[in-house]
């Protein structure tokens, strides 16, 4: 990123939400429809961890961000390289909040260092089916 800003580059944030799971609505019991490739994606293991994470997240919101979603968005929308993110929105009601978050107000520099201690690496695609390799799955 910081090439990117140096080097007046932008750069687009595609599946910011992490295909529904920093939306912070998935539970340990959430279930995914046959065929929908996160029933793979969040297979019970990977859902326990997801859900342990966001609920700590959730705990870090304060009067910066009504929920995951927003804490999410602005976090990627915090960073100067950042020109744009590329969440899915399949209600107008979802349009209508993700697109409030482009007001220009950042996270705080305390919680963007507070973030940092909820970095997690971790490749959910590994194992998937491989009937889902058309969904060009890439892990930056």
């Amino acid at each position: 990123m910081p090439y990117a800003a140096k080097n007046n580059i932008g750069l687009i944030a595609r599946v910011p939400l992490d295909e529904g799971g920093l939306t912070g609505k998935f539970t340990t019991s959430t279930q995914f429809s046959d065929g929908d490739f996160r029933r793979q994606y969040f297979n019970p293991d990977h859902l326990a961890q997801l859900v342990s994470r966001t609920n700590a997240l959730k705990k870090l919101l304060g009067n910066e961000a009504q929920d995951l979603v927003e804490l999410s968005l602005r976090y990627l929308l915090s960073w100067d390289a950042v020109s744009t993110v590329i969440p899915g929105m399949r209600k107008v009601s979802y349009v209508k909040s993700n697109t409030s978050v482009s007001d220009g107000r950042k996270l705080s520099a305390k919680l963007l260092a507070e973030l940092k201690n909820h970095a997690w690496e971790r490749n959910f695609y590994s194992g998937l089916d491989p009937a889902l390799k058309d969904y060009n799955f890439v892990e930056l």
